[in-house]
């Protein structure tokens, strides 16, 4: 029996995401982004939603009060599904740049290793920590179907859990969940926390991954 229905969204098109600079929260939607949020909004209005839950960074309160305004809804923000935290020395920096490539090549190298972090960003065991703690709060809300606009790096994080359990480490985590899992702006994950087919008490199922098919529309191209 199922317990509870969730969709999780990525926000629609940041300016980082444009640019590929690291803007960090402050960073807005696009004038595409914005349009991505209308069109998802749009069509979320249809799964009968009774709550909606968004980071407070710029681009995901944006994209929720979208989907807030077309559910008439109230939107409420959590910090647990903000995004991951980089290191300070990438801020406003291009992701192109010597620096910031060496950065992160010795953070995904260095993921196997248990609680390293390169200086003073989120690392896996605290981001793993984190979406463990949105889990758990998400399994206590009494609503049955909910929405959550977040990020992808979270997402993910939040998703590989899901589907990995205790088995998920560092090296999966980086290999595999995020350079090969994509997520797109407004992409929508649905899972759902339901019993388990073997009788042994509740679990989270992944129903779809990054199902993006409003984003067909020749506007939006």
């Amino acid at each position: 029996m199922i317990k509870k229905q969730v969709y999780l969204v990525r926000h629609g098109e940041s300016v980082t995401n444009a640019t590929k600079i690291h803007f960090g929260p402050s960073v807005e939607l696009t004038e595409l982004g914005k349009e991505q949020a209308k069109v998802v909004a749009g069509r979320l209005k249809k799964i009968g939603a009774t709550r909606i839950i968004a980071s407070p960074y710029k681009r995901t309160r944006a994209t929720g009060e979208e989907i807030a305004g077309a559910l008439g809804l109230p939107l409420e923000y959590s910090e647990l599904f903000v995004e991951r935290r980089g290191p300070s020395v990438v801020h406003n920096r291009h992701g192109d740049e010597p620096e910031v490539r060496r950065v992160w090549h010795e953070i995904s190298t260095n993921a196997h290793v248990p609680g390293w972090r390169h200086s003073d960003e989120e690392n896996f065991t605290d981001l793993l920590l984190r979406a463990k703690q949105a889990l758990a709060f998400l399994e206590a809300l009494p609503e049955e179907c909910v929405i959550v606009v977040s990020h992808g790096m979270t997402l993910k994080m939040l998703l590989a859990h899901i589907l990995l359990g205790d088995r998920l480490d560092g090296r999966i985590f980086w290999d595999c969940f995020v350079p090969a899992k994509n997520i797109a702006n407004t992409g929508i994950m649905h899972v759902e926390f339901t019993d388990r087919f073997d009788g042994k008490g509740l679990y989270w199922k992944l129903v779809s991954w990054n199902d993006h098919a409003h984003l067909d529309r020749d506007e939006l191209t």
